[in-house]
């Protein structure tokens, strides 16, 4: 299953694309973290609680 997720903040558009929904919300706290500021923990919820995108939007 591939974990297709995009970035919640406002104005981002942030995609990660993974072969796992797991490795896909590692790669969103990442994210979260370096380009949000947000602390681990909440970047860790947010990318949790996102849910995966079960396609890809029309460019």
């Amino acid at each position: 299953m591939t974990g297709y997720l995009i970035c919640p903040a406002p104005n981002c558009g942030h995609r990660v694309t993974r072969f796992s929904k797991p490795a896909a919300i590692n790669d969103m706290t990442n994210h979260l973290i370096q380009e949000h500021d947000l602390p681990e923990m909440s970047a860790s919820n947010q990318a949790q609680f996102l849910q995966p995108i079960t396609s890809q939007p029309a460019a």
